[in-house]
């Protein structure tokens, strides 16, 4: 046993007493070994437990909402993209510039075919083709059809033969020809004036060509919605 000071009246008391026999006054209990071991336990369980809760509530906030039913509803801030219209039109790629000699303006319209064709050995790989339209001062009008790379069966020399189909039209046979320099991608297909009033009366052309070991693959073009006044402005 030991003495310790009254916290109240300052006279030596019992360490041991529960009040202070001269006052009365209740003695204050300094903590016992068990419950600094009792602190020390919920301190060490407290540190283990802590990275569990945390994971806990970060899956119950990730969780997608769900509707009374049986499938998830989608959140009032969800919003669904839809894709955006193409325009009428859009496919045609229009320009123009002037004659190297002086001649005036060439005017030149062109789009690219809907579909690809995959072409095999030697001239391997997927590849579109372009419909072309010309008016050059010094050459006149012209219809163009240019593949990537392969080898056109049609010569400068001498004409050959393009199937053109408009629409859901019986296909029809139209005389072209190489192109003066020997190009091989290149065929220019005759009668302008017949196949242009057969173009802008429908919204397909397909045209098919004898090409080298790659028989007569058929391009497909969107001709819907050609614009004349941008293909040849009126002055």
């Amino acid at each position: 046993m030991a003495l310790i000071k009254c916290k109240e009246c300052g006279k030596e008391i019992s360490n041991k007493a529960d009040a202070c026999p001269h006052c009365g006054f209740k003695q204050p209990k300094a903590p016992g070994f068990a419950s600094f071991l009792r602190v020390i336990f919920l301190v060490v369980i407290v540190i283990v437990m802590l990275p569990f809760m945390v994971m806990c509530m970060s899956s119950r906030t990730d969780q997608p909402l769900k509707s009374s039913g049986s499938s998830p509803s989608v959140p009032s801030t969800q919003t669904v993209s839809t894709p955006t219209p193409k325009l009428p039109g859009s496919q045609w790629f229009y320009h123009q510039h002037d004659d190297k000699m002086g001649k005036g303006v060439v005017y030149q319209a062109h789009v690219l075919s809907s579909n690809t064709v995959e072409f095999g050995f030697p001239y391997s790989g997927t590849q579109h083709a372009t419909l072309a339209l010309r008016t050059h001062p010094r050459n006149g009008k012209d219809i163009i059809f240019r593949i990537e790379k392969g080898q056109i069966l049609c010569h400068s020399y001498e004409d050959c033969t393009a199937l053109v189909r408009f629409d859901d039209e019986p296909p029809t046979n139209y005389s072209a020809v190489g192109a003066a320099d020997n190009s091989t991608e290149t065929i220019f297909i005759r009668n302008y004036d017949r196949f242009i009033g057969k173009m802008l009366k429908a919204k397909r052309v397909r045209i098919s060509v004898n090409i080298y070991q790659q028989g007569a693959p058929a391009f497909e073009f969107d001709v819907s919605s050609f614009d004349q006044e941008k293909y040849r402005p009126k002055k």
